[in-house]
């Protein structure tokens, strides 16, 4: 019985330990072939990259003050000594507090609200939005309309509210193209208030007008959501205080009269009567100047709120033209060159097994 060999214990260490012998030995041998091939495919990258259009970049810094600073806070404790709920008058954050704002200047409906502003073109075309001119820089246009389930010249004009069923779902991949691949907001910091829109695409007017428009519909809708409801309890006080006005002048008058006709009775037996209604009337007066001095002080710190909680948002950087060109050939040879060795290594690889 002839005896059994040893059988070796079996390690992770072991498979790439013969991998990496594998990897040096190709590289050893074929050093020459494989600096052939970096070069090639470096070449290839390089043409890649000088051959795709060339892009612009625009971008635009802005720093978020918002509301809730020491002075709201301030105005929050002088109002509760006079029983005053100022925080109620106001209402909170809610979706808009901290940096929601981010997800606002991606939101597909802010993004579509910008696009359907008028684009300056050469031809005059009346209502030509940022929307045609990106489809039409993207060769969008020219692709549906050689298309047969479209056919036709789409258009995305300024004027237009109603999009028919087809032109809603072409105008939804705009959309689409732009927020995943030539948009993107960011906070550089988190620590500080300071936000970043980035739009890149291969017109340069286009780019930005889109960072300028997206911004300003991001910032009416953002300020718009914070004071809307202080906004709503600001015009339903001066609508009572307009009307408790109106009540109080005529209560003044009522009372001025009723002291008027008192005083011209002749007749002292019966004035009894003539006073009481002369009292009356100026005790409701006296009760109508309380409450409407009241709601006169409750609509001034409401108007007081409405400023401490307005947002106000302050561009950083102001977008001059000529923009950056984005021509990234060095990304090209960078990457053509890892992929040419790579295919290189494998090609030997498999020629010496």
């Amino acid at each position: 019985m002839q005896p059994q060999e040893p059988i070796e214990e079996f390690t992770f260490r072991a498979p790439i330990l013969r991998a990496w012998r594998s990897v040096k030995l190709v590289v050893s041998t074929n050093a020459i072939q494989l600096i052939v091939c970096m070069l090639l495919g470096a070449g290839i990258g390089l043409g890649y990259a000088l051959y795709k259009p060339v892009t612009y970049q625009a971008q635009i810094s802005f720093f978020v003050e918002d509301s809730k600073s020491s002075g709201g806070s301030l105005m929050s404790m002088l109002a509760g000594q006079v029983g005053l709920d100022l925080g109620a008058l106001s209402g909170g954050n809610g979706v808009l507090g901290g940096d929601n704002v981010l997800e606002l200047a991606k939101s597909k409906i802010l993004l579509q609200k910008a696009l359907q502003t008028n684009y300056p073109n050469t031809n005059n075309e009346a209502n030509y939005s940022l929307a045609d001119e990106y489809a039409a820089t993207q060769g969008l246009k020219l692709k549906w309309k050689n298309s047969s389930k479209v056919g036709y010249d789409v258009s995305f004009a300024s004027n237009k509210t109603q999009f028919t069923r087809k032109e809603d779902s072409l105008f939804q991949i705009v959309l689409k193209r732009i927020v995943e691949k030539d948009l993107s907001v960011s906070k550089p910091d988190k620590k500080l208030g300071f936000y970043t829109i980035q739009i890149e695409t291969r017109n340069e007017l286009l780019s930005k007008l889109i960072a300028e428009k997206l911004l300003a519909t991001t910032t009416d809708f953002y300020i718009e959501g914070k004071t809307s409801r202080l906004r709503k309890n600001l015009t339903r006080l001066q609508n009572r205080v307009d009307s408790l006005g109106i009540e109080v002048n005529k209560k003044t008058v009522e009372s001025v009269h009723a002291i008027v006709d008192n005083q011209l009775d002749v007749n002292m037996a019966l004035s009894a009567e003539p006073s009481a209604n002369a009292e009356i009337k100026l005790k409701d007066k006296t009760f109508a100047n309380i409450v409407y001095g009241e709601l006169l002080k409750n609509l001034e710190i409401a108007k007081t709120g409405l400023i401490q909680e307005t947002p106000s948002i302050v561009v950083v950087d102001e977008l001059k033209l000529p923009l950056k060109q984005q021509v990234d050939w060095w990304m090209g040879v960078l990457t053509g060159g890892l992929l040419g060795s790579l295919a290189g290594m494998v090609y030997f690889f498999k020629l010496k097994r």
